[in-house]
């Protein structure tokens, strides 16, 4: 539902049109912008009943359009177990397993996040211990020794790898987890001088496999705690000034209903546009031929739902074939991701995609493992069925080649990519050894490919992508990697605007213009002119989705 007529002044919007235009005034209506230009022109269109905004010298923008946020992850993380944000120290982290088990009762589990903090300093090697080592089980169960007790491991894209757990005796116990026990694939069990298992364990697959394997006792994530994450998520989104979003990689069905409860309850303050996420790990084709029958009435063409929440098409994926035959044996379960994990061959991609192609579904497929693979996929699925004109999605573009980006464009492809990669450049896709020619961000919106901005949920604000976008800046090794070519106003859009092309609303939505939605920030400083390192942490004052404030003081 539209919020109040209202006139915002007293700053500069930046609306984004075609001409560029900054004006200090603009005119909301029908949750549409009905008018833009000098404050005493807008101010003559005032009634009785229109409310007045002064956002005393801040900057309005378009809001902010994630390609790929992972929503309902970041809200999860408060339903994943007891915090350990800040926790610098093995006694620290000890002490927090102390305070968890005086009130828990004697035998229930005791699971708590992952080490470090949130969003970008994750706990992966000893050093950044006090200590410098990991807690051991023996820490733990001088914490809380009548209590199993189980650290999680970080989901993948939060952190370096490998990516630690620590389970105490008596988790290890309940799991039946021995010194005779196989650690899972691309995963160390560690153990002392005895050959004992210490309790921890170092996963070095971006989909953690513990609690599909050796932990599979560890109590899961329910669908009220889904449920949950979708709301908490979708409030901290809008306080980031992000308005609409679209998620590419695909959701499964609990997910997805999770998200129609939370819109139903008037509680879903962004739009979002989702595909299915298809279990292809697993089950067979004939198996996924009957889902996306199934499926495809609610999911063909422009999807099925409302201006709010969308569902639209279908994700797969050519990810890590063990990792997804490993997870495929729990189907249904997700864990942190939100999605099935995928590994189709060639094959199998082709033969899916032709079916969803003629049945109207549009595809979105992960490119940062194998480009080419995709690329392969995608023109052998056009040459059966034409999907140029069906803005199939290649999501995480982090390299390219020439003849790849003009093969790209013949398909009319859109691409997605997250900036915020580059800061942990070692440990994605080779980015640190790329340099400049990762992350091609220019040479995309050269080649005429359709592009939006990302963040991955690693962090979630769409400021913290503008400002990687802009430096390029690598964490890791304090550099950067190679110049953006790209001004603030080509980024800015490629952060608020171009991603309406995704969920075909680039006519109505995007640019501050008369006649489209009326999706807006109110930012505390101007990323257009303030000191480039700021642009990360200008603080959002509010948000405004369709004329409706959804975050900011009321």
């Amino acid at each position: 539902m539209p919020g109040p007529e209202l006139i915002v002044h007293g700053g500069r919007i930046v609306t984004l049109d075609a001409a560029s235009r900054v004006v200090p005034a603009m005119m909301v209506r029908d949750g549409v912008v009905a008018a833009v230009g000098e404050t005493d022109e807008v101010m003559r269109l005032r009634a009785p009943a229109t409310a007045l905004l002064d956002v005393q010298g801040g900057t309005v923008t378009p809001g902010f359009f994630d390609a790929h946020p992972h929503m309902d992850r970041h809200g999860l993380k408060a339903r994943g177990g007891v915090p350990l944000a800040g926790e610098g120290s093995v006694a620290g982290i000890c002490a927090v397993v102390r305070a968890a088990a005086a009130r828990t009762p004697k035998g229930e589990w005791i699971v708590l996040m992952p080490m470090g903090t949130p969003p970008t300093d994750h706990v992966y090697k000893p050093e950044q211990l006090e200590e410098g080592r990991f807690p051991t089980r023996h820490d733990l169960d001088a914490a809380a020794p009548d209590h199993p007790v189980y650290i999680r491991a970080p989901w993948g894209w939060w952190s370096h790898r490998p990516f630690p757990s620590v389970a105490n005796s008596l988790a290890l116990k309940r799991a039946g987890v021995t010194r005779d026990s196989r650690a899972p694939y691309n995963t160390q069990m560690l153990v002392d001088d005895r050959g004992e298992p210490t309790g921890v364990f170092l996963d070095r697959n971006y989909a953690p496999l513990m609690e599909y394997t050796l932990f599979k006792c560890v109590p899961r994530f329910t669908y009220e705690d889904r449920v949950a994450g979708v709301r908490l998520g979708a409030a901290a989104y809008s306080a980031v000034g992000t308005t609409s979003g679209y998620e590419g990689h695909g959701l499964t069905p609990p997910i997805l209903d999770a998200y129609r409860h939370v819109h139903e309850a008037g509680e879903l303050s962004l739009r979002m546009q989702i595909p299915l996420s298809v279990p292809t790990a697993a089950f067979a084709n004939p198996r996924i031929v009957d889902i996306l029958h199934h499926w495809a009435n609610a999911l063909r063409d422009r999807g099925s739902g409302d201006d709010v929440l969308r569902l639209e098409g279908v994700c797969f994926d050519v990810g890590d074939a063990e990792v997804a035959r490993v997870i495929g044996l729990e189907y249904p379960y997700e864990q942190w991701a939100g999605h099935f994990y995928q590994s189709l061959p060639h094959d199998r991609f082709v033969e899916l995609g032709v079916l969803a192609a003629r049945l109207g579904l549009r595809v979105n497929c992960l490119v940062c493992y194998d480009l080419e693979r995709v690329l392969r996929a995608y023109e052998a699925i056009d040459a059966e069925v034409r999907i140029r004109d069906r803005r199939w999605v290649m999501i995480h573009v982090t390299d390219a080649t020439d003849e790849q980006l003009a093969r790209m464009k013949a398909l009319g492809v859109v691409a997605t990519v997250t900036p915020g990669f580059m800061f942990m450049a070692s440990d994605r896709f080779g980015l640190d050894r790329l340099k400049e020619r990762g992350t091609p961000i220019r040479r995309l919106v050269d080649a005429g490919i359709p592009t939006a901005l990302s963040t991955d949920n690693v962090p979630h604000s769409m400021l913290f992508t503008l400002w990687s976008a802009l430096t390029r800046f690598d964490g890791d090794s304090g550099t950067r990697l190679g110049e953006s070519h790209l001004s603030r106003e080509e980024a800015l859009r490629l952060c608020t605007t171009t991603g309406h092309y995704l969920t075909w609303q680039e006519d109505a939505r995007g640019p501050l213009e008369v006649g489209r939605a009326a999706d807006f920030v109110v930012l505390g400083a101007d990323p257009l002119t303030c000191a480039e390192d700021a642009i990360k942490d200008i603080p959002v004052e509010r948000t405004f989705v369709g004329g409706r404030q959804t975050f900011g003081v009321t």
